[in-house]
C-alpha cells in the first residue's frame, strides 16, 4: 500500500492565521494517526505544517496557496505513491515562485518544472539514479520534488524526525462545506 497525501507548510505566519486562510480550525485533539483526515504540526525552523488526505486535497490548490502565502512563504507538496507521483511548489506573497513535478505513470524519468528553481534542483537532477537502478541509497526522479520540500521545511513525510515525532499531530476541522455528488445539480 502507498500513501496519497497533500501537505502544505507556511513560514513565519501565526498558526491561527494560517488555519483561517485555509478555512480550517483547531480541535485541540491529537490526531489518531499522523496522516488521517486533516492534521497540523509545528515544524522546526518556524514552519507550520498542514497535512491532508488525499493527494489532491484543496489545501494544495492554487487558490489556497495564493491566500496562504500572502506576506510570507509557503510550500505545497503532493504525493501519490500508487502511481509514482510527487510535486512541490514554492509560493511567496501570493504567487508561485517555482514548481517541480514527477509523474511516474507517464515515464519513470519524467520531471517537469518551471519558475526560478533552486540550484539544488539541478544538483539532484544531475545525480539521479536511472529508473532501473537497484541502488536504494541513491535518489530517483520521484524523490526530487520531495527532497526540495524537505530542504525548505525540514519535513519529509516518509522520514523519521525526532523533533517532529516527539509531539503528536493535531486533528484539524475543515470549515469548507463539502458538496456531495447529489448536490451538484442544485
Amino acid at each position: 500500500m502507498g500513501i496519497s497525501l497533500t501537505w502544505v507548510a507556511v513560514e513565519s505566519l501565526p498558526v491561527d492565521e494560517a488555519l483561517l486562510r485555509l478555512c480550517l480550525a483547531r480541535t485541540g485533539q491529537n490526531a489518531e494517526q499522523r496522516f488521517h483526515g486533516v492534521s497540523g504540526h509545528a515544524l522546526p525552523g518556524g514552519w507550520f505544517l498542514v497535512a491532508a488526505i488525499p493527494c489532491d486535497h484543496r489545501i494544495g490548490t492554487d487558490t489556497s496557496m495564493a491566500a496562504l502565502s500572502k506576506g510570507c512563504r509557503a510550500v505545497a507538496c503532493a504525493v501519490e505513491e500508487h502511481v509514482n507521483f510527487a510535486s512541490t511548489e514554492l509560493w511567496q506573497d501570493g504567487s508561485r515562485v517555482w514548481h517541480v513535478e514527477h509523474a511516474g505513470d507517464q515515464d519513470v524519468e519524467n520531471i517537469s518544472h518551471g519558475g526560478a528553481l533552486p540550484a539544488r534542483f539541478h544538483e539532484l537532477l544531475a545525480t539521479v539514479e536511472p529508473g532501473d537502478s537497484e541502488n536504494l541509497d541513491g535518489h530517483f526522479h520521484m524523490d526530487i520534488p520531495l527532497l526540495l520540500a524537505r530542504d525548505l521545511t525540514g519535513f519529509l513525510y516518509c522520514e523519521s524526525n525526532p523533533e517532529i515525532d516527539a509531539t503528536p499531530f493535531e486533528q484539524l476541522k475543515d470549515l469548507m462545506p463539502t458538496r456531495r455528488w447529489w448536490q451538484l445539480w442544485k
